[in-house]
């Protein structure tokens, strides 16, 4: 269950991304001045490896590595990299509690908007830090749904961000990880942790649309599990998709979340 929600989520952020220009860049934004060339770098749950594609620019010629447990992930990972014509990167399918790589492997690791769906984000990132290298690096980046805008207000709108909150935690993830990242990072090891944050944000109407309708998209690849929990019945579904579609394409439409990152050390 916790995976299968994941995947839905990833799907949502994925599609996001191919339309945002910027949220590429942004993502790892805070963590690229801290990479170098020449670093062997990990990427956790890579997806459709856009970002990863990124860091491997950054870092060459130095390898990264993209992991998912996802195969379909992987393959369109694979293809992308192809596609840009990078060298220094690889895929494989692997999970973050059980990495398939020998003690300190590398300089770096990135993980975007992971932590937020794992039930045991502190196992993960003991792992993540068993596989760094001394003096490694490690990246962490995670929106906070406690922190999300809407305009204009809208009780369906605000219906499906308690679903979207409210069947995280039913699966064991955490809404608003973020906040915690340097708690985390701390107790799994890391020193010198440091965090910050930025917002991301939906103000034209090119942009309000498509979330609208990633909103219902959405919405539909839940209706099963949340009508089977007897949160809401199919009728309410189809209406509060109806609903997000409608918010998307209203003139007034805007969206922001906040996104934490953090950066610590291996000792």
């Amino acid at each position: 269950m916790v995976f299968q929600f994941y995947m839905v989520i990833s799907t949502l952020l994925i599609a996001h991304i191919s339309f945002s220009n910027s949220t590429n860049g942004m993502a790892s934004t805070f963590f690229i001045p801290l990479l170098k060339s020449g670093m062997n770098l990990l990427d956790c749950e890579c997806g459709s490896g856009t970002i990863t594609a990124g860091l491997a620019k950054v870092v060459a010629p130095g390898l990264v590595t993209g992991v998912d447990l996802e195969l379909g992930q992987i393959e369109k990972a694979r293809v992308y990299a192809q596609e840009q014509g990078i060298s220094n990167i690889s895929f494989r399918v692997a999970s973050i509690y059980e990495l398939p790589f020998p003690d300190e492997t590398f300089d770096a690791v990135f993980i975007h908007a992971l932590l937020q769906h794992l039930q045991t984000p502190l196992k993960a990132l003991r792992e993540i830090n068993r596989v760094l290298k001394p003096g490694g690096i490690i990246g962490v980046r995670d929106d906070d749904q406690g922190g999300f805008i809407l305009a204009p207000y809208s009780p369906q709108m605000e219906r499906i961000i308690d679903f979207l909150k409210q069947f995280m935690r039913h699966n064991g993830g955490d809404p608003c990880v973020g906040r915690r990242h340097r708690e985390l990072l701390r107790q799994a090891g890391f020193i010198n942790v440091q965090a910050s944050a930025t917002c991301e944000y939906d103000g034209i109407l090119e942009e309000t649309q498509k979330r609208g309708n990633l909103a219902a998209k959405l919405l539909g690849q839940m209706i099963e599990t949340v009508i089977d929990l007897g949160w809401a019945s199919a009728d309410e579904m189809e209406e509060l998709a109806d609903a997000a579609r409608k918010w998307g394409e209203h003139p007034d439409a805007f969206d922001a979340i906040i996104w934490y990152e953090a950066v610590g050390w291996k000792v």
